[in-house]
């Protein structure tokens, strides 16, 4: 194997090396920072993105304070829609649509507010968020007084973190159709369900009726 002795031999042998591998060395290079950077521009753009979103969802929450206004209704439906449309791949996209509800609820739409809440369930895997969303639906329906497909909506729902939920909204419906006995056991065991220390003043009021009745 030969040596190269002299500064002009390693200097000839540089360039030959870089005829035939200097082009792709560059590019090697260049594919390399571009990944790196590329990479740091893609992590600060999902920030963004997300920051955009969450404050969209911030201004949101705001508006949907006092539904009973016109103008805070416009707010929430303008940028639930917004939210859906822009980021629609974002947890805020989906529990927007559970403000949007609320607003045709408060037009009266039920129809529409119930077919909102089932749209958005049936493109969701999220059990907490199909359970609020059903026990949504069961509401509106006791509105509507179909009393039976609240019922089926409120027995759907088997997370323990909305237990209470259920017995409450169970003895409104047996509350309204008459069983007395049957609405106090369903708001005792939602009263039991809260816990120690945990209070709800209304659920207090209907089992305080319901005694004196």
């Amino acid at each position: 194997m030969s040596e190269l002795k002299t500064e002009e031999e390693q200097i000839e042998a540089f360039k030959t090396w870089w005829k035939k591998n200097g082009i792709m060395l560059i590019l090697a290079i260049a594919v390399a920072g571009g990944g790196y950077f590329g990479w740091q521009a893609w992590k600060t753009s999902q920030a963004n993105y997300t920051s955009e979103a969450s404050a969209l969802y911030q201004n949101l929450i705001q508006a949907a304070v006092d539904l009973s206004k016109e103008e805070n209704q416009k707010t929430v439906t303008f940028i639930a829609n917004q939210l859906t449309e822009d980021y629609s791949d974002t947890g805020y996209a989906m529990f927007s649509q559970l403000f949007l509800a609320r607003v045709d609820a408060e037009q009266g739409n039920y129809n529409d507010a119930i077919s909102a809440l089932d749209s958005v369930i049936a493109k969701t895997e999220d059990a907490s968020f199909v359970a609020i969303a059903n026990l949504r639906v069961a509401r509106l329906l006791i509105q509507q007084e179909d009393f039976t497909a609240a019922m089926a909506r409120i027995e759907a729902v088997s997370e323990n973190e909305f237990l209470a939920q259920k017995q409450e909204l169970m003895g409104d419906i047996l509350l309204s159709q008459g069983d007395r006995d049957g609405a106090r056991v369903a708001y005792e065991k939602a009263n039991e369900a809260l816990g120690a220390g945990v209070t709800h003043p209304l659920l207090g009021i209907k089992l305080k009726d319901l005694v004196k009745g």
